[in-house]
């Protein structure tokens, strides 16, 4: 029987789940647009409402929901698109199912930060805010926009897709 250091094998999982992480943040557009619209809504949580517990551990756990579910769809459509490079109905069917899942998460998010964040007088005072000190958000508009459409960096992956399209063109032409 094998035995394993308990720590390094702990380390190692950990480093693996943050390369996870990381190749979605940098190779998803809308994990991106989940990922900015998180760190905002968490900012305006904390800066202008002074909700309770409950409702700081509901807004956690709605966000991390739509944040779950993005992963699990890029990990799906990754896992479909090397098992079926080509068309095939059943393949369609996961991804949208997938995506679907994404969507009634994000609906659900919206839901429950409405209920939470709905307050006039509140608005005003962010608006205000926003407003009196554009100068100090324009550049932050300007960086979360590159980050969210900086255009699809090469994937870890393009070489592993370019040799399988290539061996599935190679066995098309015999």
């Amino acid at each position: 029987m094998r035995k394993t250091n308990t720590y390094y094998s702990l380390k190692k999982s950990f480093s693996f789940a943050f390369q996870g992480i990381y190749y979605a943040l940098k190779n998803e557009r809308n994990l991106r647009i989940h990922f900015s619209v998180m760190l905002y809504v968490l900012y305006f949580a904390v800066r202008y409402y002074n909700f309770s517990n409950a409702e700081y551990a509901l807004l956690l756990l709605v966000v991390g929901l739509v944040i779950t579910c993005e992963m699990f769809n890029t990990a799906i459509e990754k896992t479909v698109d090397m098992e079926s490079p080509v068309f095939n109905p059943l393949a369609k069917i996961a991804k949208d199912v997938a995506a679907g899942a994404v969507l009634i998460s994000s609906i659900t998010s919206v839901i429950v930060s409405f209920l939470l964040f709905w307050d006039i007088e509140r608005f005003k005072i962010i608006i205000n805010d926003i407003l009196g000190f554009w100068f100090l958000w324009l550049p932050v508009l300007v960086l979360n926009i590159i980050f969210i459409i900086w255009p699809h960096r090469k994937s870890c992956l393009s070489h592993v897709n370019n040799k399988k399209n290539s061996a599935l063109k190679s066995n098309f032409k015999k």
